[in-house]
């Protein structure tokens, strides 16, 4: 073997394995500003801690806010990367919802929800990527 493409081989090798993904520094960002949150905050108040977090994401890769009047009360749902898999699918486990009454956070998590509606992951003994999905339940505030 040419020993200097040995010597460019080691250097690819090298460097590739110093690349971090922007979803592992996502969520590295999210895990450190999180417990800043807590319940009663505002909707600015909590896009304004948690957003710097998520910066690294293009737009195909956030989830999209859901948005719905119950009792003349307005509810809004904004979700965040705050997990990931590298099984090449993104699901609803890799995100934690913030739910919002009239623009004030009154729950964090899935567990209110009913859970994540999807969730992947890869098998290791065929490598083949699955998605579960579990039907949604009515939110109860």
């Amino acid at each position: 073997m040419n020993l200097r493409f040995v010597g460019l081989l080691f250097i690819s090798l090298m460097v590739s394995g110093c690349i971090v993904s922007p979803y592992k520094q996502t969520v590295d960002d999210y895990i450190a500003v999180a417990p800043k949150v807590s319940l009663g905050m505002t909707k600015a108040e909590v896009i304004e801690i948690l957003q710097p977090s998520q910066k690294r994401l293009s737009s195909t890769e956030i989830k999209q806010p859901d948005m719905y009047k119950k009792d003349g009360v307005l509810v809004e749902i904004l979700y965040f990367r705050s997990g990931w898999q590298s099984d090449g699918l993104t699901t609803d486990d890799e995100f934690t919802p913030y739910l919002f009454n009239d623009n004030k956070l009154v729950s964090k998590g899935w567990a209110i929800l009913g859970g994540a509606k999807s969730q992947g992951q890869a098998s290791s003994e065929t490598n083949v990527h699955t998605t579960t999905i579990v039907r949604p339940t009515t939110i109860i505030y």
